[in-house]
C-alpha cells in the first residue's frame, strides 16, 4: 500500500448537471469531503435549448463556488446516453479516489446502461469510493417555485429598477429572470449582471430589490 494514502487527502470528483441541482449538489457533496482533499467539479452539459438562460446563471454560480474552493472546474457536453461514460473517463483521468454524484442520476443511468450504475462505475474504477447524494438533498426544491429563466433588461424608472423592452439599447442592465409560479405579477427572483459579477435580487410586482 502506498503510505502516502495514509496521510494525504483524496482526489475527489463531484459530478453535477446544469439545472436546479448544480450549485446545491456541490454544497451537500462538500459535507462528504475532507479539508485536505483535492476537488474536481465536472459539469455534464446535457441541457436543452429551452433552458439556456438557466444554464447561463447556473454556470456563473458554479464557477463562483469553484473559485471559492480553489478547485478544478471542467465541462463536458454529451447526450444522456453517453453522459456517464464520459464522466467516468474524466474521473479516471483525474485519478479519482472518491466519486460523488446525485441519486437521480443513478436512476436515469440504470435505464440507459440496462444495469446498475454502481456496478458500472466499480467495474471501471474498482478502487474508487463511491457516494450518492440523495435526491432531496441534491435538488434545491425552492427552484420548483419558479418558471424557467429568461433574458430581460432593466432600467431605472422613478427611482426603482424595472423590466423594460430592449428598444435601441435603452436599458441599464441585462438580467435573467425566474418568475414565481404563484402570482400573475412580475414577482420572483432575478440575477443581474453588474460588470463581471452576477448578483441575485428579489423582484416584487415589477420592482427589483435595490442593489
Amino acid at each position: 500500500m502506498d503510505q502516502r494514502r495514509l496521510v494525504m487527502g483524496k482526489n475527489v470528483t463531484i459530478v453535477i448537471e446544469y439545472g436546479i441541482q448544480g450549485e446545491s449538489m456541490i454544497k451537500h457533496a462538500l459535507e462528504l469531503v475532507h479539508d485536505d482533499d483535492a476537488l474536481n467539479i465536472l459539469i455534464v452539459d446535457i441541457s436543452s435549448q429551452e433552458l439556456k438562460y438557466n444554464k447561463e446563471v447556473d454556470f456563473q454560480l458554479i464557477k463562483n463556488r469553484a473559485e471559492e474552493l480553489n478547485c478544478t472546474l471542467d465541462i463536458i457536453e454529451s447526450s444522456p446516453k453517453h453522459a456517464f461514460e464520459k464522466a467516468v473517463q474524466y474521473a479516471q483521468k483525474k485519478k479519482t479516489d472518491h466519486l460523488i454524484i446525485g441519486e437521480d442520476r443513478e436512476q436515469l443511468m440504470d435505464l440507459i446502461l440496462q444495469g446498475s450504475l454502481s456496478s458500472y462505475i466499480l467495474s471501471k474504477m474498482p478502487e474508487t469510493y463511491l457516494s450518492f447524494v440523495p435526491f432531496n438533498l441534491a435538488v434545491d426544491n425552492d427552484f420548483f417555485e419558479y418558471a424557467s429563466g429568461k433574458r430581460v433588461f432593466l432600467k431605472k424608472i422613478d427611482g426603482a429598477y424595472r423590466i423594460v423592452d430592449n428598444i435601441n439599447n435603452d436599458y441599464d442592465y441585462e438580467a435573467v429572470y425566474y418568475k414565481s409560479n404563484y402570482t400573475d405579477f412580475e414577482t420572483g427572483v432575478i440575477y443581474i449582471y453588474v460588470g463581471n459579477r452576477l448578483i441575485e435580487r428579489k423582484i416584487t410586482e415589477g420592482i427589483v430589490e435595490d442593489f
